[in-house]
């Protein structure tokens, strides 16, 4: 997946290892009520996408296809096919004047849920 071009200097980095035995699917709810399909990774594999993040505001956010800065309210991860009711929220640092750090977690779906921890440091 090629990532978009930003208006604002910072992004967000996130990468999905899926450490379990099922295909994972990714998505995002977006501002105005649009959501998007971020990708899938079968297990063994990692999804890495990313996002604009407003260094002033702390906003986290994806450009639409004319350009303007659409607000990520929430990111999850779930059991591809049946992702939103065994979602793991994906946390987003939304702190005004503070760059965020990449996030790096492995997740698995198993059992009806999803679990994601934190990669551990290379």
């Amino acid at each position: 997946m090629t990532a978009p071009a930003f208006a604002a200097q910072h992004s967000v980095e996130i990468a999905i290892t899926n450490t379990g035995d099922a295909g994972l699917a990714c998505g995002a709810a977006i501002a105005h009520w649009f959501s998007e399909d971020l990708g899938h990774a079968a297990p063994g594999e990692t999804l890495e996408f990313r996002f604009g993040y407003d260094l002033t505001s702390g906003t986290v956010f994806r450009l639409n296809d004319v350009g303007d800065e659409m607000a990520v309210q929430r990111v999850w991860c779930g059991l591809a096919g049946n992702a939103w009711p065994t979602r793991a929220e994906i946390p987003l640092e939304r702190r005004a004047g503070e760059a965020p750090a990449p996030v790096a977690l492995d997740c698995a779906a198993a059992e009806g849920t999803t679990r994601c921890t934190a990669k551990a440091a290379e």
